[in-house]
């Protein structure tokens, strides 16, 4: 008998233990970001019993414990948390956890990362389902709906952009096809200047070439429009810089693909914009 096998064996046993009177309540374990926020939406978070490290939980929320990276969860941690319902994206992982939950019984809801306002709208069904919150989500898809609708008339449509996601000094990480960087772009209407798929380092001077009208720059790990121009002095010849159209962007809205409040970031940076930027 393999040693995962065994652990699961165990888990299982485990999890037969957990009191009736228990497993009736709601208890809700998020793996994902994106799906921490979809809960919150749908009024579902007093339900949450733990989330992963890159949910950004409210000030002063009540404190939850916080599971790994959703790629190497502990399936003891997890089942320690008593849950009845696990939510997470496509890449819960490694495969004994979802091997142990589906052992327990313990249903599970995988999420694509979401790509376009449609695709978030059906992740947000998709949870709304699980968790009874049918009525609730009719009211989360009509407002992504009007932001939307907002997105549609903004001023940087067909304008070139670059998402910078992290800086150095001469080297920046740059979103291509495939990346929720590239999808915030396109949430814009703008175009991305990024002729590649994932991310990929480039010079400044390489940036600079590909000469993008806006450059919107992820606030984390202490990146910001101002770091990135103190670093790569280069880049205040370029057209984002000589036009004040180098952005930031919250991170942590784009960590697992489109969210709810990354369409609304996107809606108030689209607002804030002045019309006329010339198309590149």
């Amino acid at each position: 008998m393999t040693r995962q096998l065994s652990l699961a064996i165990f888990l299982l046993c485990l999890g037969m233990a957990i009191p009736a009177t228990l497993r009736a309540e709601a208890r809700i374990v998020s793996t994902d970001a994106v799906a921490t926020q979809i809960l919150f939406a749908l009024g579902r978070d007093d339900d949450l019993v733990g989330v992963d490290v890159t949910s950004v939980l409210p000030p002063d929320y009540r404190d939850l414990p916080r599971l790994g990276y959703h790629r190497a969860l502990s399936p003891e941690g997890l089942l320690a948390l008593e849950p009845t319902l696990v939510v997470g994206s496509e890449h819960i992982g490694p495969p004994i956890v979802l091997a142990t939950l589906a052992a327990t019984g313990i249903p599970v809801v995988q999420l694509p990362a979401a790509t376009t306002v449609a695709q978030l709208g059906d992740n947000i069904a998709r949870i709304a389902s699980a968790t009874g919150a049918e009525e609730q989500a009719r009211a989360v898809q009509q407002e992504l709906e009007t932001l939307a609708a907002q997105l549609r008339d903004s001023p940087l449509t067909a304008q070139s952009a670059a998402f910078v996601l992290t800086i150095e000094a001469g080297k920046l990480r740059i979103a291509g096809a495939g990346t929720a960087g590239n999808a915030f772009i396109e949430l814009l209407g703008a175009h991305n200047v990024a002729d590649f798929d994932g991310y990929r380092t480039l010079s400044a001077e390489a940036l600079l070439e590909l000469a993008p009208a806006v450059l919107l720059v992820a606030n984390h790990e202490g990146g910001s429009p101002d770091h990135l121009l103190e670093l790569n002095p280069i880049l205040r010849h370029g057209t984002a810089a000589t036009s004040g159209h180098i952005l930031a962007v919250e991170a942590a809205n784009l960590v697992a693909g489109l969210s709810p409040a990354a369409v609304a970031a996107a809606a108030e940076l689209a607002a804030g914009i002045a019309p006329g930027l010339a198309t590149n």
